[in-house]
């Protein structure tokens, strides 16, 4: 990468100088440079002969870029993912150059990278005995929590270094997905099902009924086998793609159905609803529900989750209607709002 930009920037210096040389000279002054090294990618072979700097394509550039970054994925059945997941921000690699694939990710790790990659910004206060200010996750934390990812133990410890298990992390992945209305036999079918703890068994189906965590080709979970960044990498970035992710959201019409999104922020419902209803169905709000409405008559949540639902009017008395499935931590509205549960 570094002996691209270096010939970049000598060209470039060419130009300014308006400095008459050949193609020849050109090349030579680059070997000087290179010491007549190559330029190597796994795939081809870059040198100042075979490398057209005007027309080099992004991608080219960026898997050239990749290559010299993490040396240790070629080969290895997440490359794809990896590389995908650097060009999207949400991960990277080791100081020297590796990126350590199969190496165990922690909670404190997966809470980081599944913030990173879905640009969580809300937090709040955290108390487990085992999590500081001075920590290095601390705000990752914060931010986990306050979006219902993590809740911790009981015991008030969060156990930031522990690698997470493939049970945790599928709870934790089912709190960032949309999950009304997926259907399939999960992982019922798998050899070792008994051994999935019963607190762990709905998001794993659901989690395995959406692709984001199979079994493995011999037929089995293996719920407490620790997760390898790989595969945190493939989930989180397969969640990214195929949820329909919205940051912060406006309902603005009445008696119409708002579903099928994760909103990263608050869901808000405006006064232009006037005094209609308002349905939202299969939706995950990393964040609140805020009805700022003065004069919405109902607000139904069908396969919702949010953080908390805040009434905004002292005088409305909006009725909320919660059907099926729905998970809200808290709820901030006055005396005269009607919650129906």
């Amino acid at each position: 990468m570094k002996k691209i930009i270096n010939k970049i920037w000598v060209l470039s210096l060419c130009i300014l100088l308006t400095i008459n040389i050949n193609i020849t000279a050109y090349g030579d002054i680059l070997d000087v440079i290179t010491d007549n090294e190559q330029v190597n990618d796994t795939e081809q072979t870059y040198t100042h002969e075979n490398l057209d700097i005007n027309n080099i394509s992004d991608t080219e550039f960026q898997e050239v870029r990749q290559s010299s970054v993490l040396t240790d994925i070629d080969g290895h059945w997440a490359k794809d993912w990896i590389n995908n997941a650097v060009k999207l921000g949400f991960v990277t690699g080791y100081e020297d150059g590796t990126f350590k694939p199969d190496r165990t990710i922690t909670r404190a790790e997966f809470s980081k990278l599944l913030n990173s990659a879905l640009k969580i910004e809300i937090s709040e206060e955290v108390n487990f005995s085992d999590v500081k200010e001075i920590d290095w996750f601390y705000k990752d934390i914060q931010k986990s929590v306050a979006a219902g990812f993590f809740s911790g133990y009981e015991n008030n410890t969060f156990r930031p270094n522990n690698p997470i298990k493939r049970e945790e992390a599928a709870k934790v992945v089912a709190g960032a997905i949309t999950t009304g209305n997926v259907d399939g036999e999960g992982a019922t079918l798998l050899s070792d099902y008994n051994t999935i703890q019963e607190w762990a068994r709905d998001s794993v189906n659901t989690v395995y009924n959406k692709g984001y965590i199979l079994g493995y080709p011999n037929g089995v979970y293996m719920p407490s086998r620790p997760l390898t960044r790989a595969e945190a990498v493939k989930i989180i970035y397969e969640i990214v793609e195929n949820e329909n992710i919205e940051y912060g959201f406006n309902i603005t019409n009445y008696n119409e159905t708002y579903s099928s999104a994760v909103v990263v922020g608050n869901l808000k419902v405006l006064d232009s609803v006037g005094n209609g209803n308002v349905y939202i169905k299969n939706v995950v709000v990393l964040g609140d529900i805020v009805i700022s409405a003065g004069k919405v008559n109902t607000v139904e949540l069908t396969d919702v989750k949010a953080r908390k639902i805040i009434v905004e009017s002292e005088t409305n008395p909006v009725k909320i209607v919660f059907n099926e499935n729905v998970v809200v931590a808290s709820m901030q509205v006055p005396p005269i709002a009607i919650v129906q549960k």
